[in-house]
């Protein structure tokens, strides 16, 4: 897992943990994970880690993450090197999909999702090393995720996303720094 699967965002002491090695904390993430829930009417945008974590478990090309804050587990979120990347991507094979996250609601509108979202470089480069985008489409009735997304250097890409049985979703990007330095 490289630098330990640990990338930290600088602000608001936010750190992305990746869930699928075996450093000593992981059990104890992947326990707090699946204990978070969604806030209420978040449930029609996306599932909880009970649902899909394991999912991402048996995908390879799935990498599930917590997002910890001072060392509590307060967020969720899987990069898919695979999803609709096919259908939303210029280069497929150069980009990566941000889906499954949420921040837990007693944790939100403290800054913290745009924590994460600014601290995705780290993870990406060790879990998609090729990846040059990260992308997400978003439920265009979902504006926190919007607002949260926008704030943490995702811009929109002109493209929409179409859903079985849903609207269509925007899609974002936000360009991977390809070095630490």
């Amino acid at each position: 897992m490289g630098s330990g699967g640990a990338a930290e965002a600088g602000a608001r002491g936010v750190v992305l943990r990746r869930l699928d090695g075996d450093g000593p904390d992981i059990p104890a993430l992947r326990s707090a994970v699946l204990r978070l829930r969604l806030a209420p009417g978040q449930r029609s945008f996306t599932a909880d880690a009970t649902a899909t974590l394991p999912r991402a478990d048996a995908d390879p090309n799935r990498t599930p993450f917590a997002v910890v804050r001072h060392g509590t587990a307060v967020g969720f979120g899987i990069l898919d090197r695979l999803g609709s990347l096919a259908a939303i991507a210029d280069e497929p094979a150069r980009a990566v999909m941000f889906r499954a996250f949420y921040i837990a609601p007693e944790w939100q509108g403290q800054g913290i999702g745009r924590a994460a979202c600014a601290a995705l470089d780290p993870l990406v480069r060790e879990a998609a090393p090729a990846a040059t985008e990260v992308l997400v489409t978003v439920d265009p009735t979902n504006h926190a995720a919007m607002r949260c997304y926008l704030a943490g250097g995702f811009t929109p890409t002109g493209r929409h996303h179409h859903p079985f049985d849903a609207a269509p979703h925007p899609v974002l990007r936000r360009p991977v720094v390809l070095t630490s330095q």
